[in-house]
């Protein structure tokens, strides 16, 4: 047999614990970022549910207010009404 360096098992013994160190924060550097993909997961579902109800109520909104695009042409239609009710009456009073 022979002799050992006194400093080679301390050399081992410290590349070994750096090797766990290193695992266990790769481990806790991985359980955050898989939190926070899930994180991200949940609320972009949550957004895309959001999402869904405002273009439904856009929607809603559009079919309410459809009517209000109508009246400029009933606005024409009444000035023809009562221009031709005034030529009428122009007419009848001659």
């Amino acid at each position: 047999m022979h002799a050992e360096a006194p400093g080679a098992l301390v050399v081992a013994v410290s590349t070994t614990t750096w090797w766990v160190i290193g695992s266990v924060l790769g481990a806790v550097v991985i359980a955050l970022v898989a939190a926070l993909l899930l994180a991200i997961i949940l609320l972009a579902r949550r957004i895309v549910g959001q999402a869904g109800a405002i273009v439904r109520a856009l929607d809603g909104a559009q079919a309410n207010t459809a009517a209000l695009y109508d009246v400029a042409g009933t606005n024409h239609a009444l000035v023809r009404i009562v221009r031709d009710l005034r030529t009428v009456r122009e007419e009848l009073s001659a």
